[in-house]
């Protein structure tokens, strides 16, 4: 190979895959960007926000540019099928089956069309996504283009085996009977990880639940996730004293099982809001009745975009995250940049060192003690803060973005 390699990225939706675009742009590598859902008013489904009326058509634009960012080349973005928007949709209004299917049928089609891009624009290297990358990666392999798959939650044997315990100890916050993935969708993934060359993580735990189901464990790199630097500030916080306050503890994510929630709500409602206070933010995904008894002792938030989550980050005392199963989870890399310290499952990924920043917590059975331990002696989440504080500079995505393009350079040019 002469000159620079071409890389190739594709995703259905967004994830991160902005910022692994990102970096083969900055590197002078990226050959196109391929997705569903990129913002651009003159084009379809944008363009319906136009006859709309006013108040509707702010509340879709806003959501529209979630799917948007300035730092892309325009002209390296490859507008294909929008049928992300549909699937959204339907999960939005709770037709979580037509979702699902739609999911599945979409990254088929998706993964297709990316292969007749590809035969248009032709490049060295393909940086694709779990669940859709398995037709891309057949018709790439017999043609000599290196294959990279970006596996961004851990493998769905794990998952399953968390949670179903977790329907066992919680059954009021699932809408139906947990059902785990069909194994013709877990077989997908398994033929993904075996026809790639290489395999890319967020963090160690991702890539141990890959290695027990059978993943050869040299091909799998992790590259941790950052947090936005140019959101986050670039002087340590100045947090309210404690001062025998009640803790504030905050969680960002999806308000559901996998995140731990149901754990998380049932140790607080144990505790007397004179010792601590708990605000969650992100989308409710459990029924409103298994939410109904907590929302005296608990402050819920509606999701909001990642620039105002940013407050948040700054009006808390500690982070709490007892998810059961992440690739790893961006809000741990945020809440290191906002300076605070963690409370957090080992199964969350890469976020607080346990006992400098945090705790890591094997099982979300000892989240109560965890929290006991912590109140116990509030002061050190002061300590984790400065900790946090001082890992920061090595966890922005400049960062990633810098270890994904020498990766990328190198199993190019192999």
């Amino acid at each position: 190979m002469t000159g620079k390699p071409r890389i190739g990225v594709f995703h259905p939706g967004t994830q991160h895959s902005w910022q692994t675009a990102l970096a083969f742009q900055e590197a002078g590598m990226l050959g196109w960007y391929a997705t569903s859902v990129f913002y651009d008013p003159a084009r379809w489904p944008y363009r319906v926000e136009r006859l709309l009326p006013g108040g509707l058509r702010q509340r879709l634009n806003a959501e529209f540019r979630r799917r948007y960012t300035p730092v892309l080349d325009p002209a390296r973005v490859r507008h294909l099928d929008p049928i992300e928007w549909f699937e959204t949709a339907a999960t939005r209004l709770g037709f979580l089956r037509m979702g699902r299917w739609l999911n599945i049928a979409g990254n088929k089609s998706f993964a297709r069309a990316v292969a007749k891009l590809c035969e248009r624009e032709p490049v060295d290297l393909l940086w694709g996504y779990d669940t859709a990358a398995l037709e891309l990666f057949e018709w790439a392999k017999p043609r000599g283009i290196r294959c990279v798959l970006d596996r961004t939650i851990a493998h769905p044997n794990h998952t399953t085996r968390m949670m179903t315990a977790a329907f066992q100890r919680h059954p009021e916050f699932f809408a139906a009977p947990y059902v785990g993935q069909s194994a013709a969708l877990i077989e997908r993934q398994d033929r993904e990880l075996a026809l790639a060359d290489q395999v890319v993580v967020g963090s160690a735990m991702c890539a141990r639940t890959l290695v027990a189901a059978g993943c050869a464990a040299e091909k799998i790199h992790v590259v941790p996730y950052g947090f936005d630097e140019t959101l986050f500030p670039s002087a340590p916080p100045k947090r309210r004293p404690l001062g025998g306050r009640p803790l504030r503890f905050l969680f960002v994510g999806q308000i559901g099982v996998r995140k731990g929630v149901p754990d998380l709500l049932k140790a607080f409602a144990a505790i007397a809001p004179r010792h601590a206070s708990l605000d969650l933010v992100g989308p409710r995904v459990v029924p409103n009745a298994a939410l109904a008894p907590y929302e005296a002792r608990v402050t819920l938030h509606p999701p909001v975009g990642r620039d105002a989550v940013a407050g948040f980050y700054a009006e808390a005392d500690c982070f709490v995250f007892p998810s059961l199963s992440e690739g790893s989870a961006i809000v741990l890399a945020e809440a290191v940049g906002a300076g605070l310290g963690i409370l957090q499952t080992v199964w969350g990924g890469e976020g607080a060192d346990h006992g400098q920043s945090g705790l890591v917590i094997d099982d979300v059975d000892q989240l109560p003690g965890a929290l006991d331990q912590i109140l116990g002696n509030p002061a050190v989440v002061e300590d984790w803060q400065a900790a946090a504080w001082a890992r920061a500079p090595g966890r922005r995505w400049r960062d990633y973005r810098v270890k994904a393009a020498a990766l990328a350079a190198e199993w190019a040019a192999a």
